[in-house]
């Protein structure tokens, strides 16, 4: 009896530590941050504009859409964004240039498991195509409050595929797109945040910056 119960009690003991690792190591690779530009100059006010636009005492599921021309900072500012905000969520995903990665089906499928290893951290899970993905999506996430931005969409087909549907997402969660087709966010986000280029004084400090680089 006595060599049973210590049996259990080792046996308890050591699934909780081996969470406890797992918890940890969990933690530890959701504060990756992700690397932004040398030199972020307009980036700040950018980014504190579009984070004004949220609200996160919402118990619903914000969609804000970030629509610009390609080269514009899109990516950059968003980066930003999920480096600023990114731990206060259950979870959070960065999904980029899904225009290219995202424009085969078998991309879509790995850009599926990279969302769910992003906030699950399982290795485990497999998709075999986009549409069971979607379901995936939806029973893993439906009750994680995450940050998931979706880089550089650009057809419907592909935003349906990471976000069909609000459901899919827990309370308080805030999905961002960015795209170069105003018409793909028109009547289906909450909010949409027009970038805009630098202007005269945010031009010359970034040439400042650069010719200081050059000869220093």
């Amino acid at each position: 009896m006595c060599i049973y119960t210590y049996t259990f009690y080792f046996c308890r003991n050591e699934s909780e530590d081996i969470k406890g690792i797992v918890n940890s190591i969990s933690q530890l690779l959701n504060k990756t941050d992700l690397f932004i530009s040398n030199n972020p100059v307009g980036i700040e006010s950018r980014v504190q504009d579009v984070i004004n636009r949220l609200d996160f005492q919402s118990k619903g599921v914000q969609l804000l859409g970030m629509w610009g021309m390609g080269g514009i900072g899109k990516t950059t500012i968003t980066k930003a964004i999920y480096n600023k905000i990114g731990r206060n969520f259950d979870g959070r995903s960065f999904l980029a240039n899904i225009r290219e990665d995202g424009a085969k089906i078998a991309g879509q499928v790995g850009l599926q498991e990279q969302l769910l290893f992003d906030i699950c951290k399982e290795r485990t899970i497999k998709i075999p195509n986009t549409e069971l993905g979607k379901n995936t999506l939806k029973d893993k996430l439906c009750h994680k409050r995450v940050l998931i931005v979706l880089d550089d969409v650009n057809t419907l087909d592909q935003l349906n595929t990471f976000c069909g549907s609000r459901e899919w997402f827990g309370s308080g969660s805030v999905i961002i797109i960015t795209t170069r087709d105003l018409d793909l966010l028109s009547g289906r986000v909450d909010k949409i945040y027009n970038m805009t280029t630098m202007n005269e004084s945010e031009s010359i400090e970034l040439f400042r910056s650069e010719s200081y680089k050059r000869f220093y």
